[in-house]
């Protein structure tokens, strides 16, 4: 089906003008058919021949249709989705709200320095650099380098704290 006025036009009016003109074969029109069909609906010829061809394939066709010799498959048979299962989506989306949840929860006991390190260093796009961060803080990289394996270790304590605490509760 054509997505343009004229399109829509073409595919409704086709038919009625061949049989005006008396072109019923399914193959391609005479150049004078389609210079006459392209000048009374206002399209192109390409359009005009592009159309008919569409047309003259059959149009639509079910996937319910037999096929094979003993006709015991269907077309919608070999239409496999290859993503992942809806229960499956739900549960990661799950997962990652819970891990999410958590992160959140534990760097809430981290302190506000560590916190923003960690943050910038870690949990973002565009990571900062060890010297971008040591400019902000008025200390060396290697102290912003110990603060930030300092904080990794307490997050990582507090997750599997969290996560423990949430199993025993059922949450």
């Amino acid at each position: 089906m054509g997505t343009t006025a004229a399109q829509k036009k073409l595919f409704f009016n086709l038919r009625r003008m061949k049989n005006n003109l008396e072109a019923f074969e399914d193959g391609d029109l005479s150049p004078e058919h389609v210079a006459k069909i392209a000048t009374d609906l206002g399209v192109t010829e390409d359009e005009v021949v592009s159309m008919n061809r569409r047309m003259a394939m059959g149009g639509d066709t079910s996937l319910n249709v037999p096929m094979g010799e003993d006709g015991d498959s269907q077309w919608q048979d070999l239409l496999g989705d290859e993503g992942p299962l809806q229960d499956e989506r739900v549960a990661e989306a799950q997962e990652r709200d819970v891990r999410h949840s958590l992160l959140n929860e534990a760097l809430e006991t981290l302190n506000e320095r560590e916190r923003h390190i960690l943050t910038e260093r870690r949990l973002t796009d565009d990571p900062k650099t060890l010297e971008d961060l040591s400019q902000v803080y008025d200390v060396s990289r290697e102290r912003v380098r110990q603060i930030e394996v300092r904080a990794f270790e307490k997050l990582q304590k507090a997750m599997l704290k969290l996560a423990g605490d949430r199993r025993l509760v059922g949450a």
